[in-house]
């Protein structure tokens, strides 16, 4: 037996090398050619049915037995509305609808999804969440609680309001989300939603009724789809939905509204200045009329996939990174929409290379409406989308968004199965068709967000030869207007002295300096989502000493986050996790260029500053003069704003680098002058900075003829 077995494994082996030999010499393999490429494999995609239920929901159910969870999608799909004044008002519905129940607070309810262990998001359209099988009915009355009875506090209403608007404070100093701003209101205009902008003006409007007014009007079962994914089957899916969703109270439907989209000729430019910017964002957009399913979709995803989708081979990032150098990346995009789809172009480059880059985008954007791709960029477009459809097909959830998807837009219910067949029969002509007819690179918007240096050189790409300037929020912003003869730096600060000692004539102010010889103040912040208040202390004294403490106060103790020091003529630092430095001689000589009681007293004595009058500047409906203030220590520089109306110093714009050269913002608003003893200070200080809105109140002030403290020698104590 055992030579049997033996001489069997040597008889295969044999054979199989003999296959081999013989295969190899009956038929060589010419390595120098690729080998054909495959037809696409048929992909099988089953929509499910939907489960209609009495009140309308829409139940689809997608059934994945490889984990025990389960998943629940609802997405309300009310009609797109105008929001007007109380824009936001849907974003901040949507993050309020988790804050609790009638039947359930929300401490009480944040701790039973964390109980079992179960994730949940709500939108301005629903919520998505998921958990294991075994806790689904406790997680779906919560969801349902959640749908029928929320309760929207309304002090999760503040803070909700209060977070967005710290939110918002980032837009003034991100320029991609200015150019996003502007994109939706040039493109669409304000009378279309997809053209309104959240503001802090809006936010601030919202109120709780209009809240609950949101949900009554929009939050019905017969606008709503329920899509459930996981370990369940149909039957029990629909015993869900029934259980908890079936005595959800469906309302009556409003009928869709045609909204008006924003019409131009030609090209238009739009620029938002961004002071010390080092680069400018482009983005050159238009809309497209192309909704979700529509027979030139996929065409035109083809298409822009060889202009800008993203590969290293697209046209835009070949020519404008690889060839030019001018930025890391340059891209496309195509959007398909119910209401209406987009396309967009664009990148972030250098300032002195704005316009050669704009002249390249514009380049390719023509060409490639105008002259046939060629068959290798269509082949490798076809290749790498197709391996990116069989890869999404590996989620369960990108079945059911197909699925929802279907229903939604009233697509084929083979839309999805066909995809590959579709994908791998376009043409050559079926890209030139579609790029005739949607891309239009003579009527674009146009829109560069960078420094005011610049704009100029963009004059040749508007049509008209007129450059349009917009705010942060796509707002219309004249540009600085001329200062009226007689008007200078100095009489815009001599008067901001006169007003803050109460002065009638410059011949005053030095009596008036000579009874002012200390102040201290006291001012704190509540940071309410860490707990905590922030608390400063502040020391000034002739002629050039200062000194500041900050602590944070919360209930694990008071911490010392920062203080500084200087006595005149050495001082030093101390902030959190960096402990203690000394100022260096140069640190030194900048501090004693300082002066009391504020720096501007002596900008035009000291041979270090540098000032320069700006112009007029209109922010939020009030004039300022704008002045720019530099030293010759560094590269940063402040503008500062002084009112038309009152005189007075009311807001500063310092700009610095950061360790890595990029520059950073600091915005502060200066309001509630008060009189102490002789000297008008602020009572109140919002400071704006990456993304965080502090507001300080003023709870002490003391002015001195003299005043005495070793805070000047860092003893805060």
């Amino acid at each position: 037996m055992k030579k049997l077995l033996l001489a069997t494994i040597t008889l295969s082996v044999c054979i199989a090398s003999f296959a081999q030999v013989k295969g190899s010499s009956a038929a060589l393999i010419d390595r120098s050619k690729p080998p054909k490429a495959q037809p696409n494999p048929e992909i099988k995609i089953n929509i499910p049915e939907v489960i209609t239920m009495d009140n309308g929901l829409k139940v689809i159910v997608v059934e994945n037995h490889k984990l025990p969870r389960v998943s629940f999608q609802l997405f309300v799909d009310y009609p797109e509305q105008l929001e007007g004044k109380k824009t936001g008002l849907s974003g901040i519905f949507g993050e309020l609808l988790s804050s609790g129940t009638t039947n359930t607070s929300k401490d009480e309810f944040d701790k039973q999804i964390d109980f079992i262990g179960a994730d949940l998001h709500t939108s301005g359209h629903g919520f998505f969440a998921t958990s294991l099988k075994k806790h689904t009915p406790k997680l779906l009355g919560l969801l349902a609680e959640v749908i029928k009875s929320p309760a929207f506090p309304e002090e999760e209403l503040d803070r909700i309001k209060n977070q967005t608007l710290s939110g918002l404070a980032t837009t003034k100093s991100d320029p991609n989300s200015m150019a996003d701003n502007v994109a939706s209101v040039v493109n669409f205009g304000t009378k279309h939603p997809y053209g309104e902008i959240t503001t802090e003006s809006t936010v601030e409007k919202i109120t709780l009724e209009d809240i609950k007014g949101f949900f009554k009007k929009n939050f019905i079962p017969n606008y709503a789809y329920l899509v459930i994914v996981g370990d369940v089957d149909q039957e029990e899916a629909k015993g869900y939905a029934k259980q908890y969703f079936g005595d959800w109270q469906s309302g009556t439907e409003a009928k869709p509204v045609a909204f008006p989209v924003a019409e131009h000729t030609g090209n238009n430019v739009y620029f938002v200045d961004k002071p010390g910017a080092v680069q400018s964002v482009i983005k050159v957009t238009e809309t497209i009329n192309l909704t979700p399913g529509h027979k030139d979709e996929l065409k035109l995803k083809v298409l822009n996939q060889i202009l800008g989708g993203g590969s290293f081979s697209a046209r835009l990032m070949s020519n404008l990174r690889e060839d030019k150098a001018y930025t890391y990346g340059c891209y496309s995009s195509v959007n398909s929409d119910k209401l209406m789809g987009t396309f967009s172009a664009g990148g972030s480059f250098r300032n002195e290379v704005t316009d050669s880059a704009l002249t390249q985008i514009l380049m390719e954007i023509k060409k490639i409406a105008s002259e046939p791709v060629l068959e290798k960029e269509l082949s490798l477009v076809k290749n790498s989308m197709t391996g990116a459809f069989a890869r999404m097909l590996e989620s369960p959830q990108t079945i059911a968004r197909f699925a929802l998807n279907t229903v939604r837009y009233n697509l084929p219910a083979d839309y999805y199965s066909t995809y590959l067949k579709r994908l791998e029969a376009l043409t050559i002509n079926d890209l030139t068709e579609v790029a005739g007819k949607y891309i239009k690179p003579e009527n674009l918007n146009i829109i560069v967000v960078g420094n005011a240096e610049i704009a100029d050189k963009l004059l040749s790409f508007d049509s008209d030869g007129e450059i349009s300037y917009k705010n942060h929020y796509g707002e219309d912003k004249t540009m600085l207007k001329q200062v009226p003869q007689g008007i200078t730096a100095k009489t815009i600060i001599e008067n901001f002295a006169l007003k803050s000692l109460n002065c009638v004539s410059t011949t005053e102010i030095e009596g008036k300096l000579k009874k002012i010889g200390y102040i201290k103040t006291v001012s704190s912040a509540t940071m309410e989502q860490y707990g905590a208040t922030i608390e400063v202390q502040r020391h000034r004294a002739k002629p050039n000493k200062v000194a500041s403490q900050t602590k944070i106060i919360s209930p694990m103790g008071v911490q010392i986050a920062q203080k500084e020091w200087f006595d005149g003529e050495k001082g030093g630092s101390f902030a959190m996790g960096s402990g203690v430095k000394t100022y260096s001689d140069e640190e030194i000589e900048a501090k004693k260029a300082s002066s009391f009681p504020f720096a501007q007293m002596h900008y035009f004595d000291n041979k270090h500053y540098e000032v320069k009058l700006m112009g007029i500047d209109e922010i939020d409906g009030q004039e300022y003069y704008k002045i720019k203030v530099k030293t010759d220590a560094d590269d940063d520089f402040t503008y500062e704003y002084y009112s038309l109306k009152s005189g007075m110093l009311e807001m500063e714009e310092t700009f610095a680098k950061d360790d890595k050269g990029n520059m950073t913002s600091v915005i502060i608003k200066f309001g509630d002058y008060k009189d102490v003893n002789g000297i008008l200070l602020p009572h109140t200080m919002e400071m704006t900075t990456q993304g965080q809105i502090i507001k300080f109140t003023t709870s002490s002030a003391e002015v001195k003829k003299k005043g005495k403290t070793d805070a000047f020698i860092g003893d805060f104590d």
